[in-house]
């Protein structure tokens, strides 16, 4: 069994300050640490169908699948944020 700690952990005045923002319903994506120009990899696990039809519409479309996954994906989720933050 783990020992707790009974002295309380030294955070830097911004860690305070970013979790006190994150409390008060601040998105992780507004954070100005965020690059626009960092991508980051997903994985995505596909049947071996869907990922022959994926690649057979890259090869016929010459659009490579990371663009075409992408081009679906990014309005899906904008569409999915303003809906949840509508209701919140």
């Amino acid at each position: 069994m783990a020992k707790m700690s009974l002295t309380p952990s030294k955070q830097s005045v911004d860690e305070f300050i970013n979790a006190a923002g994150q409390a008060n319903g601040d998105k992780p994506w507004d954070d100005p640490k965020v690059r626009e120009d960092v991508m980051k990899l997903v994985s995505l696990r596909l049947s071996e169908p869907y990922m022959l039809k994926l690649q057979w519409i890259s090869d016929q479309t010459s659009i490579p699948q990371q663009k075409l996954l992408r081009d679906l994906v990014i309005p899906w989720i904008d569409e999915q944020v303003a809906k949840l933050s509508e209701t919140k």
